[in-house]
């Protein structure tokens, strides 16, 4: 099975349109997990100097971020066998959360098993590969075929030898504690390009699960105030638990759809917006399901909270607008209709990415140049109103 299968027909010719020759390359890294796993130490408890220590006695191999000193990675493992191995073993069918899971080195647990092959025994060594075929792992086998499928929890197969192999961090002691959040780099470059104060009036408009929210504390040392809006309680939930588990007290949360902001009557000296997307630049991509189609909606929708956005912030006031995606219209052109709504585009305090596509002053951030997932990033000032 080939990377392209993973991607519509219509999406690679949109790629192509695109990014020229580049688009093959970006396609077939978009299917691979990150090359650097990036967390964000948790200045508010630990040095990166002390994590460090700790991770390195639970046998893991941080490295320091050159571009953050909040950041630490790990280098992915993998792949660990080519494309086309055929091992040639009874086959375990998962589905698209858990082969992706599995691909970069987690447990296979019941839940996530689609059908098993007739006959497997516990301790046998069997290959796990998603709906459409592509292997993601061997493994031994930790119940018979019958209950991989009915069972609704525990260990189905013990993963031996996945494509590819990532730490797994949220069992360790370190991450209960609240000294790290696992974070990409780009989305670290966001909260640093706001270049929040304790004395503004800080909005973080779709914040949940508090990735950028945190960060943002973080840096102001849990000094002023962040509102932070999303409509999702259960996200909300998350976010409250993060939040507590990394100690953050600055944060005021408010469940509402952010659309709706200037309801809220508050003017804001800076707001990030990190705006819902096709997040087709999230790595990996087993299979993408997304066409041009959605890009053309999805970058109708943004708007909406783009506009949310611009009436809110006080004049002088700062947005950040970031996404996870590739596309052109949910990004670049995005931000020409904010310059048309009395925006300029501003200078970023931190660039480490790609110039956008036709315009100055925007950063991109792409897989195959970064070792990152696709992401965009945009600085603008509210110079009317």
């Amino acid at each position: 099975m080939s990377y392209l299968e993973a991607f519509p027909p219509e999406l690679q010719e949109y790629y192509r349109r695109l990014f020229g020759k580049e688009a093959e390359e970006i396609m077939r890294r978009l299917r691979e997990p990150v090359e650097h796993y990036y967390i964000r130490v948790n200045t508010l408890k630990i040095s990166r100097d002390k994590l460090i220590e700790e991770l390195r006695k639970e046998g893991l191999k941080p490295k320091r971020s050159p571009y953050l000193s909040e950041g630490l990675y790990f280098v992915r493992e993998g792949p660990n066998f080519p494309d086309d191995y055929n091992p040639k073993l009874p086959t375990v069918v998962v589905n698209k959360f858990a082969a992706e899971s599995v691909y970069q080195g987690a447990m296979l647990y019941a839940p996530g098993v689609l059908k098993a092959d007739k006959g497997i025994r516990e301790g046998d060594e069997v290959q796990i590969r998603d709906p459409r075929g592509l292997l993601v792992g061997v493994g031994i086998a930790r119940m018979d075929y019958k209950e991989m499928i009915e069972a609704t929890r525990g260990l189905a197969v013990e993963v031996t030898l996945p494509k590819f192999k990532l730490p797994s961090l949220s069992e360790l002691k370190a991450f209960e504690k609240g000294y790290f959040y696992p974070q990409s780099l780009p989305s670290m470059v966001t909260a640093r390009v706001l270049e929040p104060q304790e004395e503004d009036v800080i909005i973080d408009m779709a914040a949940a699960p508090g990735g950028k929210t945190t960060h943002i504390a973080q840096l102001l040392q849990n000094r002023g105030e962040i509102i932070a809006i999303d409509k999702s309680k259960n996200r909300l939930k998350k976010m409250e638990e993060n939040l507590k588990r990394l100690g953050v007290k600055n944060v005021k949360l408010i469940q509402m759809d952010a659309r709706s902001l200037p309801d809220l009557g508050i003017k804001a000296d800076k707001i990030l917006l990190d705006a819902p997307c096709t997040a087709l630049g999230v790595r990996p991509k087993l299979w993408e399901e997304r066409t041009p189609r959605h890009i053309e909606a999805t970058a109708r929708y943004q708007r909406a909270f783009i506009w949310a956005a611009i009436k809110s912030l006080r004049r002088g006031g700062v947005l950040v607008y970031s996404t996870c995606t590739l596309s052109y219209e949910e990004n670049e052109e995005n931000v020409k209709f904010m310059i048309k709504k009395g925006m300029k585009l501003e200078e970023q305090s931190l660039f480490i990415g790609s110039p956008g596509i036709g315009l100055e002053k925007v950063q991109r951030f792409y897989p195959h140049k970064h070792l990152t997932q696709g992401f965009f990033i945009a600085k603008l000032r509210k110079v009317r109103d």
